[in-house]
């Protein structure tokens, strides 16, 4: 890859990285994220943020009006404050609430991307808040000759917004977005489902082995039976998912998933060592998708995602490396483990797997 690539798998130092990159700006910076919360890291990167765009730097940040709201609900106000004080030191600030006629209020921005200049952008699993700090995360940074298509995506994204309801809506090629040697793979609501696709391919294009690595494990039945179809093949399909998220119904429907996968002799890992919050996939031709879509109907369809495929052996030797590690924090879901639940727990695992398209 003529593209430079470094693997986060702790959180403190991404932010740590983001922050002095952020500081060596000279052109343009636009960010988006679900949620920038009011704490040390949200001051620390604000700061950052006014002195760049005083410097005359272009600085645009959009944050989803949910995620600003519910992240952390008890820094909701503080974040409204946060927002303000960026927008009246010169930082452009959109408050992200899906408009047009097509979308409701459901369509949310969950990307994590940050694009600096032409040459460095940041992308992965964590928004910027305190508490991603106590979270098992992935985050991305490359480096190199990236071009613009990042900062273009801002514009087309911004162009779904209230915010940016009056711009010229931007002339952009979707299927043909870059940054740098990675493809720029999309969920747009009712226009895009490029993630979903290129995990689909990823999984199917396996000849030896598959890893996911994912907060949920929700696949639709076509990904679910392409995961199972590999692992009667001889594939081995290895998933590690967070056994605790923040959606407790969640957590029990993806027991049934687990359990149809493991059947076939899928290895399911269900971490226990906290929260694990990572998206990422990738099989043994060193193909990686790497981003912010979680497996879930509403992340591979109804969200405004962002995630980047390319062809790493190296960063998925160091994915699989993390990945093994972090089997010691996990138990394995065995179609034994399921069998011996109690029955009110299955009961309650099979609704929710019922209900998990409108989770």
């Amino acid at each position: 890859m003529n593209t430079r690539t470094h693997l986060y798998t702790q959180v403190h130092p991404f932010y740590l990285d983001l922050a002095e990159a952020l500081t060596g700006a000279e052109r343009q910076i636009s960010m988006m994220y679900y949620a920038f919360d009011y704490g040390e890291q949200a001051g620390r990167i604000a700061e950052i943020l006014v002195e760049r765009a005083a410097a005359g730097v272009d600085v645009r940040l959009m944050v989803d009006e949910i995620g600003l709201a519910l992240d952390a609900p008890r820094h909701a106000l503080a974040n409204r404050r946060l927002v303000r004080f960026l927008r009246e030191k010169g930082v452009q600030v959109d408050v992200f609430r899906p408009s047009g006629w097509r979308l409701n209020q459901g369509h949310r921005l969950h990307c994590k991307v940050c694009a600096i200049d032409n040459r460095t952008a940041f992308i992965g699993g964590s928004n910027i808040g305190d508490h991603y700090l106590g979270w098992d995360d992935h985050n991305m940074r490359f480096e190199g000759d990236l071009g613009d298509d990042l900062h273009r995506l801002f514009d087309f994204v911004r162009a779904h917004s209230t915010a940016g309801k009056d711009q010229v809506f931007p002339e952009i090629h979707l299927s043909r977005l870059s940054a740098g040697d990675a493809r720029i793979r999309l969920t747009v609501p009712k226009q895009r489902s490029d993630i979903r696709r290129a995990l689909l391919d990823l999984i199917l294009d396996a000849e030896e082995a598959v890893y996911i690595r994912n907060w949920y494990f929700l696949p639709d039945r076509e990904i679910l039976n392409a995961l199972r179809s590999q692992a009667r093949n001889g594939v081995r399909i290895n998933v590690l998912l967070s056994n605790r998220t923040r959606v407790r119904p969640i957590d029990s429907a993806n027991f049934i998933h687990g359990h149809k996968l493991a059947r076939e002799g899928g290895q399911v890992h269900r971490f226990t060592g906290g929260y694990m919050h990572a998206k990422v996939a990738w099989n043994d031709k060193g193909r990686v998708l790497f981003g912010s879509a979680n497996m879930d109907k509403q992340a591979l369809s109804g969200n405004f995602e962002c995630s980047l495929t390319f062809d790493d052996p190296r960063i998925a030797a160091q994915l699989l490396e993390a990945f093994e590690a972090d089997t010691g924090r996990s138990y394995l879901q065995t179609p034994e483990v399921f069998r011996r639940r109690a029955l009110p727990l299955k009961a309650l695992s099979y609704a929710c797997s019922l209900a998990s398209p409108w989770l």
